[in-house]
């Protein structure tokens, strides 16, 4: 299945016609690809043939240009964001834009062999984006050309570039340049996209009226050569609109997906309402572009993010950004900064678990090793034999591993994938089976949230989350100490109690609350033991699942001796199953239906230890969820299943 289809299989609606309910990720995807000099199809689900809109292209290991191609301009007339080159015909760059993605040709600079790539695609939507082609008419001071746009609301981002020869220069206007987050501002200010050089200011008023329809821009000829790069008499132009907190997206029309603002840095956390997967910044007085986006690597405030430099044909690097929950954290001068915000996906609370969830034996020597079909937000590894211990991987943390069945704090590793789009583990060579289960965050399912401790013990502290709603289980691990994996179950005693997926104890009570919320929890602070999750300035990683009808459930049943039938709302059982009992001591026991849920003995591992894989009898197959047998030891459980 191709990597970024959930938005297709479930549904994706055109731009605000007939009500249909859109989101992100029917207009917005991050792709990456391995070159390989033949002729391909980048398919991510979005529809740039029919709806129209822009493809953004670079390498991320080569000094090669940014080429950008729109709809307007055409598939084979490429722009490149570093430099003054007019817009050119190209035959071996993005030579189709389709109904699901685009195709792309030979050329080195999209694809060329065994480098690295990394596109935007940005389909045009009300709310989100639009691109429009005009032809100047500017023949003295003052004269104003008026465009007309469809994002129906006002613009928080416009670039604007000539095509039509060389020399021009990408201006840009945004609504925050001065500082003051409105678009009543000093109407000469730009900055220039191609370069990492301060604003300009033109002798007169280069931009006029900007509201939801209209976008006004003006001829002065005072200051030279950049004074006529919008609105030059006879000259042809491309401008690119990027809305900014226009709340109808999702399941209630009332949620943005993209944000326009500035922020003074140093150390610096913008709260967004929501978690961003791409980020473009700008220092307007001096300093280059910056872009970074999730599936390179936008990471936690433990590690710096990948980053690219729209200005420059440089190859990727790293750069002081760090995600949270519901923005981002920036870590430099103490000065004003630009930046254009768009929202993670998917938004679509999944309705098919083969597009969340996956089961892979390793491929030795294919990369990735573990094939998932979807980008992976969380990876778990597994020697099948030899008593090795299970790795724990995700995108916020990502080079760097954790083990369930160990306290161990965080440990550097290099096998992770994440900047991948159908699987996650890196390893060449193996000398016995491995299998791997992939996890891809989406609402009412999954979520991953990165959080430092403070030290509270009242419950005052609160973590957000993005699960949307409320988590019926809760794993929380330190990453710089060894301390459990304490873990909240809606099936444990009350939210006070706790478990440990590292120990095969029964449930302990602690006697502070989780106080699971749709929006947040209540990490629980235990002093100095090892059940704490909410040590001061430690750094912990959370995991949080919830019963999504159809795909998971997060539940709890009593053995008696007797045959239970587990109802899980599955149509075709559970591929994948983890139960531990929670009255006396024993196991998480893990079973999935790669290995075999079948009648008589199933193939098992204990998530808590390092044995080899084992088998017993305590579960068999029933279609709407899995059976508990009599072989189960009576007392009460606790399970995650998924279909």
């Amino acid at each position: 299945m191709d990597p970024n289809t959930l938005s297709v299989i479930q549904g994706a609606a055109g731009a605000g016609g007939g009500g249909d309910k859109v989101y992100v990720e029917d207009v917005f995807s991050t792709d990456l690809w391995l070159g390989n000099a033949t002729s391909r199809s980048i398919t991510n689900g979005i529809d740039l043939d029919g709806e129209g809109g822009l493809v953004w292209i670079k390498a991320r290991d080569n000094d090669y240009h940014h080429a950008l191609f729109d709809t307007e301009t055409g598939a084979n007339e490429r722009l490149r964001s570093d430099d003054l080159v007019e817009a050119t015909t190209v035959t071996q760059y993005l030579t189709a834009f389709n109904s699901d993605g685009f195709t792309i040709g030979t050329d080195d600079d999209v694809n060329e062999n065994n480098d690295d790539y990394v596109s935007w695609s940005f389909r045009k939507a009300p709310g989100f984006f639009d691109v429009v082609e005009y032809t100047g008419n500017g023949t003295s001071n003052g004269d104003t050309k008026t465009i007309s746009h469809n994002l129906g609301s006002t613009p928080g981002f416009v670039i604007i570039r000539r095509t039509s020869d060389s020399g021009g220069y990408w201006l840009c206007w945004h609504r925050s340049l001065n500082g003051t987050g409105t678009p009543d501002y000093d109407n000469r200010r730009y900055i220039e996209l191609n370069r990492g050089t301060s604003y300009g200011s033109m002798g007169g008023d280069i931009w006029g009226t900007i509201d939801d329809s209209e976008f006004q821009v003006k001829y002065n000829d005072t200051t030279g050569q950049d004074a006529y790069e919008i609105n030059e008499n006879g000259a042809t132009y491309i401008a690119y609109f990027f809305a900014h907190d226009d709340q109808q997206f999702g399941d209630g029309g009332d949620e943005a997906i993209i944000k326009c603002g500035s922020f003074n840095a140093g150390y610096h956390t913008e709260s967004l309402g929501f978690e961003p997967q791409w980020l473009l910044v700008k220092r307007p007085d001096m300093q280059d572009w910056k872009l970074v986006d999730n599936m390179r690597g936008f990471k936690d405030k433990t590690q710096d993010s990948k980053q690219l430099k729209p200005n420059e044909d440089e190859d990727e690097n790293t750069g002081p950004f760090h995600l949270t929950s519901d923005g981002f954290y920036y870590s430099s001068s103490t000065v004003e900064y630009l930046y254009v915000a768009i929202r993670r996906g998917p938004m679509k609370t999944p309705t098919d678990a083969t597009e969340v969830f996956s089961a892979d034996h390793l491929t030795n020597g294919s990369t990735p090793g573990i094939k998932a079909g979807f980008p992976v937000d969380l990876g778990i590894f597994k020697a099948l034999t030899g008593s090795s211990s299970w790795l724990v991987y995700d995108r916020l943390r990502w080079e760097n591993a954790l083990y369930t069945d160990k306290d161990d704090d965080e440990d550097a590793s290099s096998n992770f994938i994440g900047d991948n789009m159908i699987g996650f583990y890196d390893y060449s060579t193996a000398d016995s089976d491995y299998i791997g289960y992939s996890f891809r965050r989406a609402p009412g399912f999954f979520d991953i949230v990165a959080y430092t401790g403070d030290g509270t013990s009242d419950g005052s502290y609160s973590v957000n989350h993005n699960l949307e709603v409320i988590p019926e289980m809760i794993i929380a691990k330190d990453r710089d100490s060894d301390n459990y994996w304490n873990t909240y179950h809606s099936g444990l005693t009350s939210d006070t109690y706790l478990i440990n997926i590292n120990l095969n104890d029964a449930q302990t009570s602690i006697g502070q609350s989780w106080e699971p919320a749709a929006a947040s929890f209540t990490p629980l602070y235990a002093g100095s033991s090892y059940f704490s999750s909410n040590h001061s300035g430690q750094n912990y990683i959370a995991y949080l699942f919830a019963t999504c009808p159809g795909v998971s459930k997060v539940g709890s049943e009593t053995a008696d001796g007797s045959a239970i039938e587990v109802n899980c709302g599955f149509t075709a059982g559970a591929r994948f199953v983890m139960i531990k009992r929670t009255d006396a001591a024993g196991d998480w026991y893990v079973y999935d239906s790669l290995r075999g849920i079948a009648s008589g003995n199933d193939d098992f591992l204990l998530i808590n230890e390092p044995d080899d894989e084992d088998s017993n009898d305590y579960i068999d197959p029933f279609t709407t969820g899995f059976e508990i047998t009599s072989s189960l030891p009576s007392g009460d459980y606790i399970y995650l299943a998924i279909a």
